[in-house]
C-alpha cells in the first residue's frame, strides 16, 4: 500500500488563493483578526504553493457560512484600505454589501441600472468614507450607524413622482463617514439602458418646474 505520508502535496491555483483571502477578510471584518495579522497572512497566501499550506491560515477561522436567501443573494464589496468607485451605466443588485475597512467607497447611481424598485445597500465601515449620489427620483431612507460615526444626509428635494423606486441604506461599524447626497446625471434620462432589460425599472421623470 502507498503511504499516503509520501503522496506529494497538491499544488494551489489561483482560486484557492482567493478563497483563502475571502476568509481571511471577513475574519478581520468581524474583528477576529487585526489589520497586522491580516496582512501578514494575506502576503504568505500570495506566496503559498500548496493546498495544505494555504489551509494553515484559516485553520483557526470559521468557515464562510452559507447563504440561505434565493433569488436576491446579496453581492459583496470589499474595499480594504483600498478605493472602490462605481460610476457610469452599471448594474445595481436588488441587494449589495460594501464593507469599507479604513478606505473609500463611491457608488454614483445617476446611470445605475436598477433590478427593481427596491434596492438595500448594506455599509459596513470602519473609519472609511462612503458617498452615494442619487439622483432625482428616489425614495432614500438611511437606518443604522456607530459610536464613531457620522452621516451627512442631503438629498435632492425635488418632489416625488407616483411609484417611485426606494433605496433603503444600512449602515453599521464602529467609525466612519457615510454622504448620501443628490447627484448631477448625464443629460437625458437619468437611469439607463434605453433597451429594455428584464426586471429593469427606471426612474420616472421628475416633475418640471416652472
Amino acid at each position: 500500500m502507498t503511504d499516503q505520508s509520501q503522496l506529494p502535496a497538491i499544488l494551489a491555483g489561483d482560486g484557492d488563493r482567493e478563497r483563502s483571502i475571502e476568509l481571511l477578510t471577513q475574519a478581520v471584518v468581524e474583528g477576529r483578526l487585526t489589520l497586522e495579522e491580516f496582512s501578514r497572512r494575506v502576503d504568505i497566501a500570495h506566496a503559498t504553493r500548496t493546498q495544505n499550506e494555504l489551509a494553515l491560515l484559516t485553520q483557526d477561522l470559521p468557515a464562510a457560512a452559507p447563504s440561505n436567501e434565493a433569488g436576491h443573494a446579496r453581492v459583496r464589496h470589499v474595499a480594504l484600505c483600498s478605493r472602490l468607485v462605481r460610476q457610469g451605466p452599471w448594474e445595481i443588485p436588488a441587494r449589495s454589501s460594501f464593507r469599507c475597512i479604513f478606505g473609500t467607497v463611491v457608488l454614483d447611481l445617476a446611470q445605475a441600472r436598477l433590478s427593481g424598485l427596491d434596492t438595500d445597500l448594506e455599509i459596513y465601515n470602519l473609519f472609511g468614507t462612503v458617498t452615494i449620489l442619487v439622483p432625482e427620483g428616489f425614495q432614500i431612507s438611511v437606518e443604522g450607524g456607530g459610536a464613531f460615526a457620522s452621516q451627512v444626509i442631503a438629498p435632492s428635494e425635488q418632489p416625488l413622482a407616483a411609484g417611485a423606486p426606494r433605496l433603503r441604506i444600512r449602515t453599521r461599524g464602529p467609525g466612519g463617514t457615510l454622504h448620501v447626497r443628490s447627484a448631477s446625471p448625464a443629460p437625458g434620462r437619468p437611469v439607463l439602458p434605453s433597451a429594455p432589460v428584464p426586471g429593469a425599472v427606471e426612474l420616472p421623470a421628475p416633475p418640471s418646474g416652472r
